[in-house]
């Protein structure tokens, strides 16, 4: 529950400097990247308490749940790894 709140705050926070536009592209593709984690991270914590509701174990609904949970846990993973690859990338380049 504590990290369903924290992944809305981030987005909030994140969301509030609507205002003042991104420089350059790779401050726009980090910004990206840190909303598509908290994003899917949202979606984890709602499968996940989804999953603890009391389902028939053959039931399509606690299928695509656990489907859900793990294809948001992956994506989550996925997106908080390609952060750091992305801005070695980068360096890559303006060397």
């Amino acid at each position: 529950m504590v990290s369903f709140v924290a992944s809305i705050a981030g987005l909030v926070l994140l969301g509030d400097n609507r205002n003042s536009q991104p420089t350059d592209e790779r401050t726009l593709s980090e910004e990206i990247l840190i909303k598509m984690s908290f994003t899917y991270w949202i979606v984890y914590c709602i499968s996940f308490f989804g999953l603890k509701l009391h389902l028939p174990e053959d039931s399509w609904l606690l299928l695509s749940l656990k489907l859900t949970t793990v294809l948001s846990y992956l994506l989550t993973a996925s997106s908080i790894l390609s952060l750091p690859l992305q801005r070695m990338a980068v360096r890559q380049v303006e060397d």
